[in-house]
């Protein structure tokens, strides 16, 4: 099973669109935005996102976050991730 499918599976057992994404320098927080249209392969389309470089956080506070309405993640760039 690819990432993707991975990532979905485990969201849809979660029953929350929410989620946090690590990857090796970031930590992102969004809400899945399912659209079969528009949907990539190892993408996950987020709304709502806020970044945060993990050199910039401490204890969870992030001093300066960046938001965007849409974000595209590639699954290839994320290390952990958990619904919440």
């Amino acid at each position: 099973m690819d990432r993707t499918k991975h990532f979905k599976k485990i969201m849809e057992k979660s029953d929350s669109t929410r989620v946090i994404i690590l990857t090796e320098h970031y930590q992102i927080i969004g809400s899945v935005y399912e659209c079969e249209d528009c949907n990539k392969d190892s993408c996950v389309n987020l709304t709502n996102a806020r970044i945060c470089n993990l050199e910039d956080s401490y204890e969870g506070i992030c001093e300066n976050e960046k938001y965007y309405d849409w974000l595209h993640v590639n699954m290839d760039a994320v290390i952990a991730f958990s619904f919440v």
